[in-house]
């Protein structure tokens, strides 16, 4: 096996045991790993046709081994572990013979890291392109109705000052330029929703969709990005008939990722620190050269934070990583057995 994107790739607890969970779209099948033992302890292949078609895997979460709540961009599928389709959903979206209709104005809600279904509903994020301050971030699917039956939490809660934001994709639209969209994060234990953002050092507590604190969760000695330099992280090159991205050489300091450990006491924070132009031989131009990364893990009961440094250049911040309740795992640059996906763990103490 050679999996190149282990996608919506976590622990998953199904029925009471520990699992490492992903999809690979080469296969278009879930793959469940045994934690302890490591052994491929069951694959789900999905059809891309007929009656059990699933058209594609965004994210997935098991409510048990026969439930599987599966999200894409035509909706939700609930499928059993033979890859059976029970029932579909299109996420309240409107329909068009027969299929999901989405225009430019549509919003897209979608799974986050730690979706669930409880009493016949599901939270989910909320994205879409014509935002403004007020628009909000967080929705209450009701999975039987196919329904949103509440949003939650506007925009300027976890993103101060929201009109620079639009101010600066709309001068760079002017120029034919292009902006990165700011991520969201989420994660939820049992007594509070966590969220914050790429470029925010602060950590926002929700308890039912109120915002009930604010604490600090970031590097004091490391300034974070404005928008406007973080917009500009990804750039776009013209030519006629097309265009091309690349990524800018010189970036600021944001932070990539953030997961909660399964039993909800740590919140792990991914901080890049920027990076500085660097050319390589029989490259046209200059490429990033990381200057490092930061793990910050907040204990959300103390609320204490503790910061570890990162082999940026060994272990991959990106992508393919997932936590457990000891730690993290982060996949291996350059592994040498193409037959093996190989983790570097990092135990986290307090």
């Amino acid at each position: 096996m050679n999996f190149e994107v282990l996608t919506a790739l976590k622990l998953s607890t199904i029925d009471n045991k520990e699992y490492i969970t992903f999809y690979d779209r080469v296969t278009h099948s879930i793959y469940l790993y045994d934690y302890e033992t490591d052994d491929l302890f069951k694959k789900i292949t999905m059809e891309k046709y007929g009656p059990n078609e699933v058209k594609e895997v965004n994210r997935f979460f098991f409510h048990n081994m026969d439930s599987i709540f599966i999200d894409s961009s035509f909706g939700i599928y609930l499928i059993n572990s033979n890859a059976e389709v029970f029932t579909k959903k299109g996420k309240g979206a409107r329909h068009k013979n027969g299929v999901v209709f989405l225009d430019f104005d549509s919003k897209n809600y979608h799974f986050n890291q730690d979706s669930y279904f409880n009493n016949g509903h599901i939270e989910m994020a909320i994205s879409f392109f014509n935002r403004t301050g007020e628009d909000y971030e967080y929705a209450i699917f009701d999975f039987e109705k196919d329904s949103i039956s509440k949003e939650l939490i506007k925009t300027e809660t976890i993103i101060k000052n929201y009109e620079e934001v639009q101010k600066v994709k709309e001068e760079t639209k002017k120029r034919r330029g292009w902006t990165t969209n700011i991520m969201r994060f989420f994660s939820r234990n049992k007594n509070h929703l966590y969220s914050s953002t790429s470029i925010s050092d602060s950590l926002f507590i929700f308890n039912e969709g109120e915002l009930v604190k604010t604490i600090y969760a970031g590097i004091p000695t490391i300034d974070v990005a404005k928008y406007s330099d973080y917009s500009t992280i990804n750039m776009v090159d013209h030519f006629e008939g097309g265009m091309t991205f690349h990524e800018n050489p010189k970036q600021p300091a944001f932070y990539k990722n953030m997961l909660m450990s399964p039993d909800g006491k740590f919140i792990y924070r991914l901080l890049y620190q920027g990076a500085k132009p660097k050319f390589v031989e029989d490259n046209e131009g200059a490429v990033p050269n990381p200057l490092g990364a930061t793990l910050i893990v907040i204990d959300t009961e103390t609320e204490k934070l503790n910061y570890y440094e990162l082999p940026i250049n060994e272990i991959d911040i990106d992508r393919n990583l997932f936590v457990s309740n000891e730690g993290i795992f982060f996949r291996v640059k350059d592994q040498q057995n193409e037959d093996q996906v190989q983790f570097r763990f990092f135990k986290v103490t307090q």
